[in-house]
């Protein structure tokens, strides 16, 4: 295979890019390349007394891929996120146990094991950031945002205080608040944030004795507001779960109907584009002031998780899911698909530029946040942007570097990826250098 390579595929892929997105989406699209015949099934009557079992390799189509990729990457996720919220929400989980022992002698200890419950289930909520569509996305992303709402909009950490305090009132009701209060983002802030002084303006009434309580029961308030989200949070995650599986919504059966494939192959094109507009550009382009979102020499209020300092193992995990996406697991993936169409190259730089990713962020060690403290304070932008622009030199900002190394992958995306596979860019994804 690999029939074109180099400068010209690159022209080649150039000139049809205009044309995949002028044109719409096939929903009966499949590979042009013609199929390889099945492999002969074994002679009968062999003299061996142990015949060796011949296994035959799946036939490459679109619906077999997507087939593969629900059954055996996206639906496992979604039950593995209900799984794990469920788990921390728990009546007999490390939350509820962290809030028993506020005020005895086992509270730190505590503290520690509900925080790092709190990393396991995260890592459960960033694997699913890679394919929002669908149920998820219904709604305006409604039970997305119960779950993890940063991709929509900063946490509002005054809106969680107000809510730490009426949640004490009669009838409270934590689907009456906004979204951006909610989620596992709220929870970070409850059970990660030392500082216990509200983040209000003096003038908010909710929030006008808080600062005087006691410090236990401050931290008892805003634990039990972390057992509610988490709750919410864990009914959400189970929603979306029951809504793909067979017995529950039959999501699962809308998206693999063979009339509509080309449909399908946009929305999860539409769901992997996150490693462009959320990772790169959200999580690491505007915080550390790349991106032109961000209007000052760095944004560290946009940094995610930065009270747990967690942003770049949420971004290892969101690396770890496209490629698993990519790859198709163990079974047809996105990289067959290219394979098929004769471009191994492409998928070969696919698996090679996201592993490069995973493999920089085993070896950084100072966070995402405290990085974009330091291009503000010590006015490091240019050498942020050069870290950017070269990220094979591995410089000491390696929150730079990082994006320029995630930009490899996302300029891929844009070009080489929705020109072969024919499907149109995603709105809000730029085919520029940003």
């Amino acid at each position: 295979m690999g029939a074109h390579s180099g400068s010209g595929f690159r022209i080649l892929l150039g000139a049809l890019f205009g044309l995949a997105l002028a044109g719409c989406v096939d929903s009966s699209r499949e590979p042009e390349q013609p199929r390889p015949a099945p492999p002969p099934p074994p002679a009968a009557g062999s003299d061996d007394e142990e015949e060796e079992e011949v296994e035959e390799e799946e036939e490459f189509t679109s619906l077999n891929m997507l087939t593969n990729l629900v059954d055996a990457v996206i639906v496992p996720n979604y039950v593995a996120l209900a799984d794990a919220t469920s788990a921390f929400a728990d009546d007999d989980g490390r939350l509820a146990g962290y809030c028993e022992a506020i005020g005895t002698d086992t509270e730190d200890a505590a503290r520690t094991e509900v925080q790092d419950a709190w990393r396991d289930a995260m890592t459960a909520v960033q694997t699913t950031e890679m394919h929002v569509f669908g149920p998820v996305a219904d709604n305006g992303e409604a039970l997305r945002k119960r779950i993890l709402s940063y991709a929509d909009a900063p946490l509002s950490t005054c809106g969680v205080d107000i809510s730490v305090v009426l949640a004490g009132d009669e009838g409270f009701d934590i689907q009456s608040r906004s979204l951006n209060q909610r989620g596992y983002g709220a929870i970070e802030y409850l059970l990660f944030n030392d500082d216990l002084t509200h983040t209000c303006a003096p003038q908010v009434p909710a929030t006008a004795d808080w600062n005087e309580l006691e410090e236990i029961e401050r931290r008892l308030k805003r634990c039990d507001l972390a057992r509610v989200i988490a709750t919410d949070a864990a009914d959400a995650a189970a929603t979306v779960a029951d809504r793909w599986e067979p017995d529950g919504g039959d999501y699962r059966a809308t998206f693999l109907d063979p009339e509509t494939t080309g449909e399908a192959l946009q929305h999860l094109t539409d769901g992997i584009f996150a490693m462009d507009l959320l990772v790169k550009d959200r999580k690491l382009g505007i915080p550390t002031g790349i991106h032109d979102d961000c209007s000052n020499t760095a944004c560290p209020e946009l940094v995610e998780s930065p009270y747990a300092r967690n942003s770049f193992a949420n971004i290892g995990t969101n690396a770890a899911s496209f490629k698993t996406l990519f790859e198709g697991g163990e079974g047809l993936g996105f990289d067959d698909f290219i394979v098929n169409e004769e471009f191994a190259e492409v998928a070969d730089r696919f698996a090679a530029n996201t592993q490069d990713i995973i493999d920089y962020l085993e070896d950084i060690d100072a966070s995402l946040y405290d990085q974009v403290i330091a291009i503000e304070d010590d006015d490091r932008g240019t050498e942020c942007l050069n870290a950017f622009a070269g990220p094979d030199l591995r410089a000491e900002l390696s929150a730079c570097t990082l994006v320029g190394l995630v930009k490899r992958v996302t300029d891929d995306l844009k070009i080489d990826f929705v020109t072969i596979v024919g499907v149109a860019l995603p709105g809000g994804a730029q085919t520029d250098n940003d």
